[in-house]
């Protein structure tokens, strides 16, 4: 239980020694540490992680029992999940964390002092731990009791359970109000920061507020990761970044009209340039990203052949990153974003433009119903034989449909709205795979002209990379062979009924 503020410890063990012979243990001090990601995916799955002195431990929030305790077989702190060895934890934090980074989300130095409550005979009747949890100095201070009573003797520690709470000590601990009252410490909040983009809109606004609103959202976004862009904390920063800044392009493009033309034609190309910019680093983390998918593609006589591979590939990721931070920091840059929230801040205060005071609702439909009509189109045309180009065109016509339900999904009934994304995404995760198994055979490819022939590495390296373009061949002719049949469940009698209800 959590000790009332005005009391301390040393009044609880005076008030306990005034009813029960007391045996002091020396004072332990130790430190615990509570990990979570930057978008909270641990918080989100109902976990609770915690590194105390060498020991982790998985904690399930709906019952808070432990899921995995083990020990920190590292010298280092691990801070992906690749870097932990053993399961099951490896394979949990696999699977909830992706590719984002641990980060200490609170840490408190602990004392505690052991009780031994004794009878009259001197025997052990129950333990009593008093613990003090500091964040970083005493004003930031939680005092709480823990009795752990012993077999035989239950009724007496059914009379110290009354004793405690006669003393006002009622409320008891979890362990997850020590995290977030660690994290507010420091700033955050659980979940107080998701890649899902989400936004309520009143169906009666006008077209400019609802986008308005749109773009403040995608550019606090972008603000947000600035920072772990900077410090290189993990890829996923980086990606939110440039997705935040592709959905603003996007709605710009699509809701037309909605802003003047200066503006728009001013911040589409700003955001156009620095798209170009991040994109390099971005690519290459992707590449890196399947170092281990593709190893796993290899036989073990190959699989050496690509660490030449890797480290080339780490080496240009970090010069184009260094130049990508040089942009971040740059006064041009933080001219841009400053002018970017002047300006949406103003909003009603900007000129005229077309469909400025149009309800959004109808003109969300007309974009949404337009955008689909594009792509059922566009998907009927392709065959067998289409060029892969005519794949991509569409995986990008699919994109902006994806950002138009996005931004406009308050507007529209929950259900069928969840129903339309999730047919929408099948079709996505096809074209998507299509599209990044297309692209790392180009990369692969331009890598194979590179190597400088001559050398027993260059060899290896020249082999392994092979390997790899057939076996990725093979992989992207099996995904273009299930292009019919998804595209078919996309584009049937009954989604297309469904569409014409919701925004014909």
């Amino acid at each position: 239980w959590f000790l009332p503020k005005s009391m301390s410890p040393d009044e609880l063990i005076e008030k306990l020694g005034q009813e029960y012979r007391l045996k002091k243990a020396p004072v332990v001090k130790n430190k615990i540490t509570y990990f979570d990601t930057h978008d909270w995916r641990l918080n989100k799955k109902q976990y609770l992680l915690s590194l105390t002195d060498q020991v982790w431990q998985l904690i399930d929030y709906k019952t808070g029992e432990g899921v995995v305790t083990m020990m920190n077989t590292k010298k280092h702190t691990p801070q992906f999940a690749r870097d932990f060895i053993l399961d099951p934890l490896k394979t949990i934090l696999h699977k909830t964390l992706g590719f984002r980074r641990l980060l200490p989300m609170a840490i408190y130095h602990i004392e505690t002092r052991r009780l031994r409550i004794l009878n009259a005979d001197r025997k052990t009747t129950a333990h009593a731990e008093l613990r003090t949890w500091t964040l970083n100095n005493k004003n930031n201070a939680f005092h709480t009791v823990n009795i752990i009573g012993l077999r035989g003797y239950e009724k007496r520690t059914k009379k110290l359970h009354r004793l405690i709470s006669s003393m006002g000590i009622t409320k008891k601990e979890s362990p997850h109000f020590f995290f977030i009252q660690g994290t507010k410490h420091h700033g955050r909040n659980p979940r107080d920061y998701t890649s899902k983009f989400s936004i309520q809109l009143d169906p009666d606004i006008s077209t400019r507020d609802a986008v308005v609103a749109i773009l403040k959202k995608l550019l606090a976004t972008m603000r947000a990761n600035e920072e772990g862009i900077i410090k290189d904390i993990d890829a996923e920063f980086l990606h939110d970044f440039r997705v935040a800044m592709r959905r603003s392009r996007s709605g710009l493009s699509q809701i037309k009209g909605a802003l003047p033309p200066k503006e728009t034609q001013w911040i589409s190309k700003e955001l156009a340039s620095l798209g170009k910019q991040t994109g390099p680093t971005r690519d290459l983390d992707v590449y890196l990203a399947y170092e281990d998918a593709y190893l796993a593609r290899l036989p073990d006589g190959l699989r050496s052949g690509l660490t030449g591979f890797f480290n080339d590939m780490t080496q240009r990721r970090h010069k184009e990153w260094q130049k990508m931070v040089r942009t971040l920091k740059s006064i041009a840059y933080q001219k841009m974003v400053s002018n970017w929230q002047a300006i949406l801040d103003g909003g009603a205060a900007m000129g005229p433009s077309n469909n400025a005071d149009r309800p959004i609702a109808a003109f969300a439909r007309s974009i949404i119903y337009r955008r689909f009509n594009r792509i059922i189109k566009k998907g009927r045309a392709i065959h067998t034989k289409s060029p892969d180009e005519r794949l991509h065109r569409l995986r990008i016509q699919c994109k902006k449909l994806r950002y138009s339900l996005e931004f406009f999904t308050s507007l529209f009934p929950v259900k069928e709205m969840a129903y339309v994304i999730r047919q929408l995404k099948k079709l996505q995760n096809l074209l998507g795979d299509f599209n990044d198994l297309s692209v790392q055979q180009e990369m692969l490819d331009e890598h194979l002209n590179a190597i400088r022939t001559g050398s027993r590495k260059s060899v290896r390296m020249a082999a392994a990379l092979g390997g790899l373009q057939t076996v990725l061949g093979r992989e992207k002719k099996e995904v273009r062979e299930r292009f019919d049949s998804v595209f078919g469940r996309f584009s049937s009698a009954e989604n297309q009924r469904l569409f014409a209800k919701l925004f014909g």
